[in-house]
């Protein structure tokens, strides 16, 4: 198993990438569909589906990954891209967003690691904070199984903070 912990496009291969965000990209076609507005209806939905991995991948190497204070962390085994992660750089503290595993791979413990060993590359002293919906139950549970804890409630989203010793 290896961890990719970067802040370069070239150190990951983003087609396989998206395969983890799959089900995030499905998700993310309603945004698409309200961009294009009244004409959705004329797209198929398969070529809406290409145009937000599309526009995903652009995100991630055009806009997250130009900030080299931002991170991507992968876990990998033998050429499968098992669980990522992105570490949004705020300044006091990075905030942990698109926490997910590939669902083939789902109930395995790969989330888990994947946070375990991004938080031992951290220097001692940094501050990792999550916000997850409160209906997440199972990632709210991963967050509390790795040591985060609650900071405040808001709405519908539990705001979580992580300090490293």
């Amino acid at each position: 198993m290896k961890l990719i912990f970067t802040d370069k496009e070239s150190d990951v291969d983003l087609e396989k990438l998206m395969d983890i965000y799959e089900e995030s990209n499905w998700e993310n076609l309603s945004m698409a569909k309200s961009i294009i507005g009244k004409n959705s209806d004329r797209f198929d939905e398969n070529y809406l589906y290409q145009v937000v991995r599309k526009s995903h991948k652009a995100y991630i190497s055009d806009d997250f990954l130009k900030n080299h204070r931002n991170k991507l962390a992968v876990l990998i085994d033998d050429g499968e891209y098992l669980s990522a992660l992105r570490l949004f750089y705020k300044g006091e503290y990075y905030l942990l967003e698109a926490l997910e595993t590939n669902p083939k791979y789902r109930r395995s413990g790969y989330g888990e690691r994947l946070v375990r060993e991004v938080i031992k590359l951290l220097e001692k002293g940094r501050v990792i904070k999550s916000e997850v919906a409160i209906s997440n139950e199972k990632s709210l549970k991963l967050h509390k199984k790795v040591g985060f804890k609650l900071e405040k409630i808001e709405k519908n989203h539990c705001h979580l903070i992580f300090k490293i010793c």
